[in-house]
């Protein structure tokens, strides 16, 4: 059964284009990791489809409701252009190369908008409902500092949910047994490291029950020290497997958590496919490069 599915997205802020093109579905039970270079977009799909952000153009669908749908097709066509291009291998003779023609005209083609297209959003009972289904585990934890851990967790449930107080301090206390932090439920946020304020979070995703759980870099902000208690709890989740999309820069943990990796830059998907294929013998150079530095550094 297909959870997620995103076709065509296209995502600008003003004149720069952060997503071109967007298309990529993610089935029940299954864990997508995304990796790329910072500025690829990464973080901006995740906004886009938790609705923090709206989308300039395409369609997603989560759990079979339409978030966002095309109504107007967007058009494009090809054009030819010359562009210049430098034949030079001696910089020092720069001027004298130029002075002899050195310098030729090159023909490429251009894809060129005609249409932008249209895409609208379903009302907003559909877009609760989808919101419902969907949980985010932020980088930055984004805890309530003067709430308790419990009612951190407990908040949304019942004011979201309708649930009783009973009920949802009996789900976040079963969340928190998992996260091994029962005995944390009455402190407050300040009062834990990072990696227990993150369980916290991930604890807080999870009692609304979503259909899909999106991590965005649940590591980057904690000491490594600490990212070893983070990578165990989402590796037990995938071992329940619970639907997850986790935009990570942690390599070897989406080389076995991960049952498909896609690799994301300059705002289009350039390859995706089994950890093991895009993390161990990639096929575009692209990729090739991105983690030939990453191993480097």
């Amino acid at each position: 059964m297909e959870i997620l599915s995103a076709t065509h997205v296209f995502k600008a802020f003003e004149k720069n284009e952060v997503l071109k093109d967007i298309s990529f579905s993610v089935a029940q039970g299954e864990v997508v990791a995304i990796i790329g270079p910072s500025g690829s977009g990464k973080t901006t799909l995740l906004r886009c489809i938790n609705q923090f952000e709206t989308v300039d153009y395409g369609e997603i669908t989560v759990c079979g409701d339409k978030m966002v749908t095309i109504e107007e097709k967007r058009e494009t066509e090809w054009i030819q252009t010359e562009i210049e291009v430098e034949m030079l291998s001696d910089t020092s003779a720069a001027e004298e190369l130029l002075e002899e023609g050195a310098v030729t005209k090159e023909t490429q083609l251009v894809e060129r908008v005609i249409n932008p297209g249209r895409s609208v959003y379903a009302d907003k009972e559909t877009l609760r409902k989808i919101r419902l289904n969907i949980g985010l585990v932020f980088q930055n934890f984004n805890l309530f500092p003067h709430f308790s851990v419990l009612r951190n967790i407990t908040e949304a449930p019942v004011a979201v949910l309708g649930k009783s107080k009973q009920e949802a301090e009996a789900i976040a206390m079963e969340l928190l047994q998992k996260m091994g932090l029962a005995a944390k439920a009455n402190e407050y946020p300040y009062q834990l490291s990072g990696g227990q304020q993150q369980r916290v979070s991930i604890a807080r995703a999870m009692a609304l029950s979503p259909a899909i759980l999106f991590f965005d870099e649940p590591t980057s902000a904690l000491d490594p020290e600490l990212t070893g208690e983070i990578l165990k709890v989402i590796r037990s989740l995938a071992e329940e497997h619970m639907t997850m999309v986790i935009v990570t820069h942690e390599m070897a943990f989406a080389r076995d958590v991960a049952d498909r990796v896609i690799f994301m830059s300059d705002g289009v998907i350039v390859e995706e496919g089994p950890p093991e294929q895009v993390l161990g013998d990639p096929q575009e150079e692209r990729t090739k490069q991105f983690l030939l530095r990453y191993t480097e550094n």
